[in-house]
């Protein structure tokens, strides 16, 4: 993506709900462009653009104030570097942690689950899945990009990290699928919190600290020490701008992407949607990638790898994760672009929302299309599809109407000519095609519910063919969310980092969505759902007993 294309964009400022996670408070993401409307001017702030160069700059560091020694030196206290920490200690090895925020979490606070095969829940629940079948059905889907001994190491001590957790205080509430996938998800137990996600970080890091886990928090990463071409340790900025040096001989890069430096994201990914928006953390700004770059790494293929998930009300703070706002605007119902035309079957979310953000990702722009009866229902009996564990089936979506209304890319009018005429979209191309949809579902009633012959044009299941024929009629303006960035640094089966000329670069490790190599052009929730909170923990524990071996040798 040329310097030219970014600058013609603006991007929004947006938030989530992941829940406070210690003295973190509230997390706040960013990361979407827009070209403004009346509607989202707001919201917006105009943005430059970053030449390549300056996009992978490290900048002139101060000499190092203090200095401190360790056996491992772990850049990020989310679930990649406090897993690793955590299996450091188990090895007798040293670590440090080094974090941008001021207590562990990351943001992996925002995941509620993480992929499984052959554990002990799994057994229990007469899950015959097996790690075999985890490894030949993603190697498919991914069309063989990833390497297959990586996906070994990793889908392979799934079942042993499992039970790993549990003993080192972690609770899970049950093994469950995603839509159509296998069940191998297993959900955390989110306690006293309302968040599984902050609830995990929150005992996670607590058992980091009784273990005696050495960590500077509000420390930025800033550099790795390369000696003879090996790692040699890192260069921090502490929060009062006073540089320390970590003396260490490994190094694991677990900076959770780049989901927040807009500039770097859209100079390596696809997207074509002028609206996008983060949900997560507004700590990933690709530290790790330009760390490992300075420091000789190569990127994985597909390093432009995002887990896409489709629509978000733009502008709505509090419509976007967890909340009932969020669970109406994924709702399958009629998803048209700025053509005012269909683009895939809506209730795609619901099997892989992964695959339908990509749909709308693909599209120019994006909007949702309702009408009152639609709320109506969501607001007495529940969501039409299921949305995750905060979108369940038969419990009211009670707050969604006020949040909603409240935002000015939200339109609802009488007529359909009012609500494409507050967005700008052709009134008569929108009118054409929800007379084509409500033909359809017409033909959808009396089928069975999950026939999908009735909407010819998509194939969508018939008890999702809700026809759009009277007013008042809703409009949402539409950002593609993401929930991070999963793509990155080469690293091998061992978790070490690769350079360009393909060799291992001696005590350097990457993990969680730092690194790359495990997907192709998607996310894989159709066939390992929570595969990259898995991959977080995983890496992280695979990383440290691969450098303990290295430290021996």
């Amino acid at each position: 993506m040329s310097t030219k294309d970014l600058d013609r964009r603006s991007f929004l400022k947006g938030s989530l709900a992941f829940g406070a996670l210690g003295a973190a408070g509230a997390l706040v993401g960013c990361a979407a462009k827009t070209e403004t409307t009346a509607a989202t001017t707001a919201a917006t702030a105009e943005t430059t653009a970053t030449s390549p160069d300056a996009i992978w700059a490290i900048g002139e560091i101060a000499e190092p104030a203090k200095t401190i020694t360790a056996d491992v030196c772990i850049v990020g206290g989310g679930g990649t570097g406090t897993a690793a920490a955590i299996q450091a200690i188990d090895l007798g090895l040293k670590p440090v942690v080094i974090e941008r925020l001021n207590a562990y979490g990351g943001s992996f606070i925002g995941t509620e689950g993480m992929t499984g095969f052959e554990t002990h829940w799994a057994k229990e629940a007469g899950v015959t899945y097996t790690v075999r079948q985890a490894v030949a059905n993603c190697l498919k889907y991914h069309h063989w990009i990833p390497q297959h001994k990586l996906y070994d190491n990793f889908f392979g001590q799934t079942a042993e990290t499992i039970e790993w957790l549990e003993g080192h205080g972690q609770k899970f509430d049950a093994i469950v699928a995603l839509g159509t996938s296998p069940q191998s998800w297993h959900v955390y137990d989110k306690g006293d919190m309302s968040s599984p996600g902050g609830y995990f970080m929150k005992t996670f890091g607590a058992e980091a600290n009784k273990l005696g886990v050495e960590a500077y928090f509000n420390t930025y990463a800033k550099k790795i020490v390369m000696e003879e071409g090996k790692v040699a340790g890192l260069l921090a900025e502490q929060k009062d701008g006073s540089i320390l040096k970590i003396e260490a001989p490994v190094v694991l890069l677990g900076c959770g992407g780049y989901a927040n430096n807009s500039d770097l994201l859209y100079s390596v990914s696809e997207t074509k949607n002028v609206n996008i928006q983060a949900l997560g953390m507004n700590c990933r700004n690709g530290d790790g990638l330009i760390m490992a770059k300075d420091a000789g790494a190569d990127f994985a293929e597909s390093v432009g790898t995002v887990m896409w998930c489709g629509p978000v009300t733009i502008g709505a703070i509090e419509a976007t994760w967890t909340t009932h706002a969020y669970s109406v605007g994924v709702q399958p119902t009629l998803w048209i672009n700025e053509k005012a035309e269909r683009f895939c079957r809506e209730d795609l979310w619901v099997d892989d929302f992964a695959a339908a953000g990509i749909c709308v990702r693909n599209q120019d722009k994006s909007y949702v299309v309702f009408q009152e009866s639609d709320m109506n229902y969501w607001e007495t009996v529940g969501p039409y599809g299921p949305v995750f564990s905060f979108g369940a089936i038969g419990t009211p979506l009670t707050e969604a109407r006020e949040t909603l209304t409240a935002c000015p890319s939200v339109h609802i009018g009488d007529t359909l000519k009012e609500v494409a005429d507050a967005v700008g979209i052709d009134a008569t191309a929108l009118q054409a095609t929800i007379d084509r949809y409500n033909e359809l579902c017409a033909a959808a009633a009396g089928l069975d519910e999950e026939d999908t012959t009735a909407d010819e044009d998509f194939g969508k299941r018939a008890k999702y063919m809700h026809a759009v024929n009277e007013g008042p009629f809703w409009l949402l303006e539409v950002a593609d969310g993401y929930y991070t960035t999963c793509g990155g640094i080469k690293v091998n089966e061992n978790i070490e980092v690769i350079d360009s000329k393909g060799q291992v670069i001696p005590g350097l490790y990457a993990g969680g969505s730092d690194a790359g190599g495990l997907y192709g052009d998607s996310y894989d929730v159709a066939w390992a759902p929570g595969s990259q909170a898995a991959w977080a923990v995983n890496s992280g524990r695979l990383s440290m007993k691969n450098a303990a071996k290295y430290l021996q040798a």
